[in-house]
């Protein structure tokens, strides 16, 4: 528990307080959240002198993507039209999978099946056409069985091509049969429907003939069956999961690979090993994705009661480990929504009217906050993404949010000063009552949002948080193992090294980490920028303070290769960084380095990354500026979401800046509040639009300036 007797702005951390606990979380990047529209501002903070520019002329290269392009993943078992759960089953498994196609339902084979003398192991083309409607409807698309399209008789053939033409559009190919054995007898009956498919069915719907071969007739596919380097499929789940023969055809085919989900015979999944799988068959060469798995197989509970879907149609926790591994991100977004408002007068309500108006929040008083449930955010979930706001504080103090029912941390992840309103984004699991406890250590108002929340099997390790660095030398504050404990205060223009990899559960090597940084006791007004060491100090920053404030800001950055990130301080100041939690190294997300798409303001030294939407001048109150962002700065233009560094300069007089996806509706909240002439920054994880655009509304008039962190596919 917090002392009161040697209280700080900011929080310490003692090892004792930092749980190796660890959640299994989706996505690292659910980073800020809404706030109310409605909050006041108190303007009390002096205004700053200006933020880190970008010489014109000099802007820096766009960065590399990192991030591999999603694959397209096919689902061996799709649904049976007549489950009841149909329909929601492909919705799930197209959301939470990222399942681009299915194959028809797997239905349990007679004894004398073969590949070429299927029996009732497919579905009639009546049924095939059901399937085909409801996959449309979730956005897939259908491998349609029919063994018309092979029939020897010109008529048939013809028939069965005007059957399907009005759907053509909604399948991904002919399915022919699979695991022919090339020294078998019917290896030349799948030569023989390939070509008659090809010759005379391809050519009218435009839709190629597919068979997934079996891991040694690889070799023999390519020779036989025309065109089949265009897409040559296999599976092997033993062994190197057939990586060696990816390696080996990687230059002449197009290659799709067989990734288990389904616990059968001698082969069992997990998430994570899902995850390693489609890594490692990625690295080799792959191309696309045959996933094992989907709905449950054969229609029975042969290889389990569930793959990606249970027998209800939810998703299961191998859900979002596939889209994960096809290089998708599986956080899901609600809202932005309101949870709570203890402000009496607030003129706005939550999501639903609960925790409404619940009056101030006493010094150090705990409030649970009722999360699973509400807003879209299903009953179990690994974690929720939060932005909580503390309105009007009494005195400095702090926030720390945690799942009810465990220990409260000796940590915090929002520090607040007096009359200053500030907000935070927090990731946290919520209890087992599905409630996350907020503790204040001061009197205040209180309000909470969600805007979404993290399923359970997505890549993502939260912590609870562990203190990484503390440069203040009191004997009460330190680290979580003593490393990098009362270093002394960071001077003006000095980068501070920080080991992150190796401590506090963090493996050696990782992808990306989630931060908490602090500053207290700044001498003059400055920033904070936080990057990879050894690469040049980014011409943005994550953090702008005022002289004598103490602020936060959550920020996502990837390490160097030794597992350090650094930190540039503009003024001297106090330094405290928690970890928050880290992405592992397959996960998908790019965490380039930071590149500056807005900028109002005009003058010597300042620009954008490609010279575009800069010095377009102060935005005025009440007005909407269009951003556009995919296309520009290595950001591909069908990104899915953007983590923006969001800075107010120069405002006016008090306000907010709510940020949305254009073409949308104005959402009742805000991601940041200022007060006039503050400089403010805020971390903002951002759906983009179809165009590639973000839309960002200003209450006030104010200067902007956006720096785009990382993005998601």
């Amino acid at each position: 528990m917090h002392t009161t007797s040697k209280s700080s702005p900011v929080s310490s951390t003692s090892s004792s307080g930092s749980s190796s606990r660890r959640q299994r979380l989706v996505r690292v990047v659910a980073a800020t959240l809404a706030l109310g529209a409605s909050l006041s501002v108190i303007p009390d903070l002096p205004s700053f002198p200006g933020l880190p520019s970008l010489s014109a002329g000099t802007a820096a290269a766009a960065p590399d993507d990192p991030t591999p392009e999603p694959l397209d993943t096919w689902a061996w078992c799709g649904v049976h039209p007549d489950d009841p759960t149909a329909a929601v089953a492909a919705r799930s498994m197209a959301d939470a999978a990222g399942i681009d196609a299915t194959f028809g339902p797997c239905n349990v084979p007679t004894p004398d099946y073969t590949p070429a003398f299927t029996a009732n192991r497919y579905v009639s083309p009546e049924l095939y056409r059901r399937l085909v409607d409801i996959n449309a409807a979730a956005g897939i698309k259908t491998v349609v069985y029919d063994a018309r399209l092979w029939s020897p008789n010109a008529v048939v053939r013809a028939d069965a091509v005007q059957f399907w033409s009005p759907v053509f559009e909604h399948i991904a190919a002919w399915d022919l049969g699979d695991e022919f054995d090339p020294s078998g007898s019917e290896w030349p009956l799948l030569i023989q429907r390939w070509n008659l498919v090809l010759a005379d069915v391809t050519p009218v719907s435009g839709i190629r003939p597919f068979t997934n071969h079996l891991s040694s007739a690889t070799d023999e596919a390519l020779a036989d069956l025309t065109g089949t380097e265009q897409l040559l499929s296999f599976a092997s789940y033993a062994g190197d999961l057939g990586a060696s023969i990816a390696r080996s055809h990687a230059s002449e085919a197009t290659l799709m690979c067989g990734v288990n989900v389904f616990d059968h015979h001698v082969f069992f999944t997990n998430p994570d090993k899902i995850r390693a799988d489609m890594a490692a068959l990625r690295s080799a060469g792959c191309d696309q994705f045959l996933i094992f798995g989907g709905q449950r197989v054969y229609g029975s509970n042969a290889f389990g009661v569930a793959s990606l879907v249970d027998s209800d149609g939810a998703p299961t926790a191998w859900a979002p480990a596939v889209q994960e591994g096809s290089g998708r991100s599986s956080f899901t977004g609600v809202g932005p929504a309101r949870l709570l408002e203890s402000r009496l007068d607030a003129g706005s309500s939550t999501v639903d009217g609960l925790q409404m108006a619940v009056g101030r929040r006493g010094a150090g008083s705990v409030t649970a906050v009722d999360v699973v449930g509400r807003a879209g955010v299903p009953s179990a979930v690994a974690a929720v993404s939060l932005n909580i706001t503390a309105v009007d504080p009494v005195r400095d103090g702090f926030i720390t949010a945690y799942p009810c029912g465990a220990v409260q941390p000796n940590a915090a992840q929002l520090n607040y000063s007096r009359r200053v309103t500030l907000s935070t984004a927090v990731l946290v699991e919520p209890g087992d009552d599905g409630r996350v406890c907020v503790f204040t250590l001061s009197d205040i108002d209180l309000v909470i949002d969600v805007n979404g929340y993290m399923p359970l099997g997505a890549a993502f390790e939260a912590v609870l948080p562990a203190r990484l660095l503390e440069t203040r030398a009191e004997e009460w504050l330190t680290t979580v193992d003593g490393r990098d404990s009362g270093v002394g205060t960071r001077g003006a223009g000095t980068i501070t090294e920080l080991q992150v990899a190796g401590r506090a559960g963090v493996p050696s090597t990782v992808n990306a980490v989630v931060l908490s940084v602090t500053v207290t006791n700044t001498r003059t007004a400055g920033f904070v920028t936080v990057f990879p060491c050894g690469g040049a100090t980014p011409t943005s920053s994550n953090l702008n303070f005022a002289s004598g404030a103490t602020m936060t800001n959550a920020v996502v950055t990837s390490t160097d290769a030794s597992g350090k990130v650094c930190l540039y301080t503009m003024s001297a100041v106090d330094m405290v960084v928690d970890l928050g939690g880290y992405l592992p190294v397959a996960a998908p997300i790019s965490t380039a380095p930071p590149v500056r798409v807005l900028d109002s303001r005009a003058g010597p030294g300042l620009s954008t990354i490609d010279g575009l939407q800069f010095a377009i001048g102060a935005r005025a109150s009440d007005t909407v500026t269009t951003l556009p962002i995919g296309g520009r700065g290595g950001i591909p233009s069908d990104a899915g979401a953007v983590v923006l560094d969001v800075t107010v300069t120069d405002a006016e007089r008090s306000g907010f800046v709510t940020v949305f996806p254009c073409g949308t509706a104005r959402p009742t909240a805000s991601h940041l509040n200022f007060a006039a002439r503050q400089t403010l920054s805020n971390m903002v994880v951002a759906d983009l639009a179809a165009d590639g655009t973000v839309c960002l509304y200003a209450m006030a008039g104010t200067h902007l300036v956006v720096d785009v962190l990382s993005y998601l596919p």
